[in-house]
């Protein structure tokens, strides 16, 4: 079945590339637009397409790009390859590509969602089958207004299929409405889809749930997100199968997990037919595979920073252990599951016999890999390297840009964190239990230390708790971003508080000894770390990302968001 499925997902992009502009002609041609929506057949591709440019799934728009936006991750090429290193670092402006590219995708996929569903019931169609169809788009519906609302706060809210002259008259409006458009549109789509068995990769109730308890966290509704969590967690637990069911998640190895409400599926590629992801083309350093990767997107020293000690406790609480000229040792199991750092093990392409093999990583031997050196031309930009999410297949390792694990939307780990963050901002203390049981249920999965209660006695404290757990649980998974920009945590230096989107962002501990004995170095807890580049972060411009000024100069009704003039 996901087989199948990733094959509809190709072809119904190539149906979308080749009939939108077909499609756009129907208010001249509605003989055209009858005969189109005449079987289910025709009603399937147009909505498997509509999936297809909603969901990340390659470079331009995947979680991972989204991540290099925030303080977690850092991307190393300019605008050639995403321009979210101009948003993180604060130089992106009103023509910048993120925000052209999210406005302009986001009202095609809302276009089309309203063309299915003003002409679903033209369709010849079993009742069940036409509303989980229907269910599914009003899913998508929300799913692109709830991105929307992310990059740019108050949006146009379209529910039609408008002419070029009406769309000339658009006005934004309030976000708040819009929230409120979004989460009757996931209503509606829960009561159509509720009790169905759909194909693996489609909606299902539970995702419009997840996605309802999202928007409502996001939104500080914080009890109307925590009573969404109830149904949730009745349906869905932590993977924890095999010795590192974790990493498991996101390396392929546990795809039919019940941790996992909606997921990305992926396949080798047939053909002129792509199935497969580009995650190791940005992700793999030089020297270690068949290809020639880009080595695009790194973590930061900040997120290495984040991981608990193995004890449970994180490296500045009372009581921790940590040594800043040590600094991976004794952490929480999770960090090598996600994160490759200097003295660790790195996997590579073994090319005579073509199987993957281990070594250690460290930049700054000589005695290791030449190409990851830091004396090399194209290093690690921080030192650091993604394990999570890597495809470490030999396959995948010679053919970087068709990976095949798959790439997940919601799955369990995010609503017990959802569960937990709402009911610290609610309740305080009085919830310190419960929130604290939530994040040990995380991290004893993966073997890790749990929660060091007496260091917990007041509100602030649990709630910076629950925010670091959700940074390191859910690392390049594309949330942090919008994380730092409701928590108003974005203007932070993050070598003077550990996290945010100012001042000098930093990487690896330094021995400054071998290969790294020249690098530029950040002080941070009294030694160096690698430098990696200057941000800034304007509050509170840089707060909502700038209207796009070409949708402005189609449409003088746009206002532009305060301080992008």
């Amino acid at each position: 079945m996901k087989k199948i499925l990733c094959i509809a997902l190709a072809a119904g992009a190539c149906l979308m590339s080749s009939c939108d502009g077909f499609m756009d002609a129907f208010p001249q041609d509605r003989v055209a637009e009858e005969s189109f929506w005449s079987s289910e057949n025709d009603a399937v591709k147009f909505l498997t397409g509509t999936y297809y440019n909603s969901f990340p799934r390659q470079r331009d728009g995947s979680p991972f790009w989204d991540e290099a936006m925030s303080d977690n991750a850092y991307l190393v090429w300019d605008g050639w390859y995403g321009g979210q290193k101009f948003v993180a670092n604060g130089t992106a402006d009103t023509y910048g590509s993120v925000a052209a590219n999210m406005w302009s995708r986001g009202y095609a996929n809302i276009r089309k969602c309203c063309r299915i569903l003003e002409n679903m019931d033209r369709v010849p169609l079993a009742q069940d089958k036409k509303e989980q169809y229907l269910g599914e788009t009003h899913f998508l519906l929300a799913y692109n207004y709830h991105s929307l609302t992310l990059y740019f706060g108050d949006v146009p809210l379209v529910t039609k299929v408008l002419t070029i002259d009406e769309s000339k008259e658009l006005v934004r409006s309030p976000g708040p409405d819009v929230v409120d458009f979004i989460l009757g549109e996931l209503d509606e789509a829960s009561r159509l889809l509720g009790g169905k068995e759909v194909d693996f990769g489609r909606v299902t109730w539970g995702a419009c749930q997840a996605l309802k308890a999202r928007v409502l966290l996001y939104s500080g509704r914080w009890q109307e997100a925590a009573a969404v969590t109830d149904g949730l967690l009745e349906k869905y637990t932590l993977h924890t199968a095999g010795d590192t069911p974790y990493e498991d998640l996101f390396s392929g190895a546990a795809e039919d997990s019940p941790e996992i409400i909606l997921s990305i599926p992926m396949e080798r590629s047939s053909g002129s037919i792509s199935t497969g992801h580009s995650v190791n083309q940005a992700f793999v350093l030089k020297g270690m595979s068949g290809g020639d990767p880009y080595r695009a997107i790194a973590p930061t020293g900040s997120l290495v920073d984040a991981y608990p000690m193995a004890d449970g406790r994180l490296i500045r609480e009372r009581g921790s252990t940590y040594n800043p000229a040590d600094p991976y040792r004794d952490r929480d199991p999770r960090l090598a599951q996600s994160i490759i750092y200097p003295t660790g093990q790195i996997k590579y392409l073994n090319a005579e016999t073509n199987t993957v093999e281990k070594t250690l990583y460290d930049p700054e031997d000589p005695s290791t890999i030449a190409a990851q050196q830091y004396s090399a031309s194209e290093p690690s930009a921080t030192g650091y390297m993604w394990n999570k999410y890597t495809d470490w297949s030999p396959y995948a390792l010679n053919n970087l840009t068709d990976c095949t694990n798959d790439i997940i939307l919601f799955r369990c780990a995010e609503i017990l964190l959802i569960r937990a963050e709402a009911l610290a901002e609610a309740r305080g203390t009085g919830a310190k239990d419960e929130v604290c049981d939530l994040i040990d249920r995380l991290r004893t999965r993966c073997g890790g230390g749990a929660v060091h209660r007496e260091n917990y006695n007041t509100q602030d404290d649990l709630i910076e708790l629950v925010r670091n757990e959700r940074r390191v649980e859910l690392a390049g998974e594309g949330q942090r971003y919008w994380d730092l920009l409701r928590w108003r945590a974005a203007e932070k230096t993050a070598s003077e508080s550990f996290c945010g989107l100012k001042g000098e962002l930093y990487g690896a501990f330094m021995r400054l000894d071998g290969a790294g004995r020249d690098s530029r170095t950040v002080m941070v807890d009294g030694v160096p770390r690698k430098y990696v580049e200057t941000r800034f972060f304007e509050s509170p411009r840089n707060y909502l990302n700038p209207v796009p000024q070409s949708e402005i100069d189609l449409n003088p009704n746009l206002t532009q968001n305060p301080g992008w003039n």
